[in-house]
């Protein structure tokens, strides 16, 4: 101790320093020294939107050192303590210790944020968090009374309204990418709805393949100007694809779209599609099945080809299944909770499941004691016969969607008691679907 002190002593009057004490075993003299987080206890963190996230950090050198809090790449925070609440979402924090030489260390955790009682909850699934530049979303939502502005990200929606527990917005324009979605409701009061996908692409469900046959902007005119599929690229278009025909109306006498082959003329033989009026009760896009008699035509005639008037063609895409599609059998925001809240699927509605089908359970954990599921049927007990998927812990670990396969005993059960019942604590379920 009194050469640890004399040590002391000695480096006073050379230079400056955060500690000298033989309890402190990272004391640190000089600002080239390598930077250290000193804490042991960071780990990931659940919390509500009301609570704060607070952490104090621990570094050295102390005096040299600079703290900054990045949250999903984006800083938020200068200094050693945190103290804020934060957005609701799953979120990356990343710690970062600099120091004046510009050496740096960091530490990252995973940090969920679960709506407060009454918060806004938007639709979880796939489909409605997909936005696509420049068009508009409706967004199925609960707990909203009113919303005046729609963020993404840090760009602002415009077009917004509610009606009918329905959020429509057109998506700002910017660059394709994960980003927080906000809303603020007529008080003024922001509510962070997590992450939504931007992509200048509209969504595409899974097991459905689109290719683009054609596209470009042509403006048609009969004979002056028409668009032509050659058979080469029909060949992999089978019979019974969905054809869309993407078309933009422009200024003419009359609008009309007829779709044909290469040796088209008026008679009925000739037509894939026969000549109709473009209005305003149009879809766009047109789609049509492409049928046995539309294939034999278009390999015998060289093709397809695309005529009529009054419009510009801007696309055509075949869409077709390209494996199993993913069935909703329930979807909604219901907190589990034993026998106070539970979500039944009747056996009427499982009968469409076949044996050996993936079952697919989508869930949110939220703030409990304990969080485990377990999936029963409405006779449900402890017994083991009573079991579709016996209890478990739900984890950090456990896959989400947490999946299954249904099997032939998980049937028999099923249909002798009436329904499959997914119960258990501390989770809400969102989505239950197979394939």
């Amino acid at each position: 101790m009194t050469m640890l002190f004399a040590l002391c002593l000695a480096l006073a009057g050379t230079a400056t320093f955060t500690a000298c004490s033989a309890d402190d075993p990272y004391f640190t003299v000089t600002e080239d020294d390598d930077p250290r987080i000193l804490n042991t206890d960071l780990s990931d963190k659940t919390l509500d939107r009301k609570s704060n996230l607070k952490i104090e950090i621990r570094v050295t050198p102390m005096q040299y050192t600079t703290v900054t809090w990045l949250l999903n790449g984006v800083q938020i925070f200068e200094g050693a303590t945190l103290d804020q609440t934060l957005p609701v979402g799953n979120h990356v924090l990343k710690i970062v210790a600099t120091t004046t030489k510009g050496k740096s260390t960091s530490r990252t955790i995973n940090v969920t944020v679960l709506p407060a009682d009454g918060d806004p909850v938007l639709a979880a699934d796939a489909k409605s968090r997909w936005l696509t530049v420049g068009a508009t979303k409706t967004v199925a939502c609960e707990n909203v009374t009113s919303v005046s502005r729609v963020i993404v990200g840090d760009k602002e929606a415009t077009n917004v309204s509610y009606a009918d527990g329905h959020i429509t917005f057109t998506v700002p324009t910017m660059d394709e990418g994960e980003y927080m979605l906000f809303i603020e409701d007529a008080s003024g009061t922001r509510y962070g709805c997590g992450m939504f996908t931007v992509s200048n692409d509209a969504y595409v469900d899974p097991g459905i393949k689109e290719t683009v046959l054609w596209e470009g902007a042509t403006d048609i005119n009969w004979g002056d100007s028409n668009v032509t599929i050659t058979a080469e690229t029909l060949a992999g278009v089978p019979v019974g694809a969905t054809i869309r025909v993407c078309y933009e109306i422009i200024e003419a006498e009359y609008h009309a779209l007829r779709i044909t082959t290469p040796w088209w003329g008026d008679n009925a033989e000739d037509q894939v599609v026969a000549q109709f009026d473009l209005t305003a009760e149009t879809p766009n896009p047109f789609e049509f099945t492409y049928t046995e008699a539309n294939k034999a035509i278009v390999d015998e005639r060289g093709g397809m080809l695309v005529v009529g008037f009054g419009y510009k063609l801007t696309k055509v895409i075949a869409v077709e299944n390209a494996g199993p599609v993913e069935n909703t059998l329930w979807e909604g925001a219901t907190d589990i909770n034993w026998g106070d809240s539970n979500v039944t699927i009747t056996a009427e509605e499982m009968a469409t499941v076949p044996v050996g089908a993936t079952m697919r359970v989508y869930y949110d954990v939220i703030e409990a004691d304990y969080h485990a599921l377990r999936i029963t049927t409405p006779w449900w007990g402890d017994n083991a016969e009573d079991q579709v998927v016996a209890q478990f812990d739900l984890t950090a670990e456990t896959p989400n969607p947490y999946v299954f396969t249904y099997t032939e005993a998980n049937k028999a059960i099923v249909d002798e008691r009436g329904g499959m019942l997914v119960v258990g604590f501390g989770y809400k379920l969102t989505r239950i679907t197979y394939e």
